[in-house]
């Protein structure tokens, strides 16, 4: 997708969309809060803020579907931001996922080692740092935020298979419990769905027709 000259109405859908990253930015925060302190109350605060992203990108569809009815409309501009709402909607639901698996963990009483809190709080804090550059993307549509945030995801896919095969390790030697894997293993797999969906609609962002 050229970004070239866009209307005043469409300049504000590409801003309400990043608003809609800060709002992800906001919930992985207090996700986080919620992991290190075993807080659910800060949990019921993310879903509350999770929702009210969820009605914008419900509204956004709905504008962007009315403007794809008119005859001059730019289709494949809109077809283009139509895609990109979905994508930053798939992270949220990632991060809804996040929540959930974070929630079991805590009232059941799920344990880590402080190796895995570490590396979950790792995880945790560079997709904050992700969510928050992908909104100034959407804003300023400048391409070296995007590649900065594709490059950030090879190096996190990475980190992540690193971490899954000393979580495995450490089942083996007995270092954690095997009932408390699938909690560690789900919050691990949802926060990378949140920067795979991100990346994803950076990517189409700077898609060339």
């Amino acid at each position: 997708m050229v970004i070239i000259h866009i209307s005043a109405d469409l300049k504000s859908v590409f801003e309400r969309i990043g608003g809609m990253c800060f709002k992800a930015e906001t919930i992985l925060n207090l996700c986080m809060d919620g992991f290190m302190k075993n807080k659910v109350n800060l949990l019921d605060e993310a879903n509350k803020v999770s929702q009210t992203a969820r009605d914008e990108g419900n509204e956004l569809r709905n504008l962007l579907s009315k403007k794809a009815a008119e005859s001059d409309a730019n289709k494949e501009l809109l077809k283009s931001l139509l895609s990109i709402v979905s994508s930053i909607e798939m992270a949220i639901t990632g991060l809804d996922s996040t929540l959930q698996h974070v929630r079991t963990k805590i009232t059941e009483g799920i344990l880590f080692s402080d190796k895995a809190v570490g590396e979950i709080r790792h995880l945790f804090k560079e997709t904050l740092d992700i969510l928050k550059t992908a909104g100034d993307t959407l804003v300023t549509k400048n391409e070296v935020l995007m590649k900065y945030v594709v490059d950030k995801y090879k190096n996190l896919s990475e980190i992540a298979d690193v971490y899954a095969e000393e979580h495995e390790e450490r089942l083996i030697k007995g270092l954690c419990e095997a009932k408390h894997s699938p909690a560690y293993l789900n919050i691990m797999d949802s926060i990378m769905t949140v920067i795979w969906h991100t990346k994803q609609a950076l990517m189409r962002l700077f898609e060339t027709k």
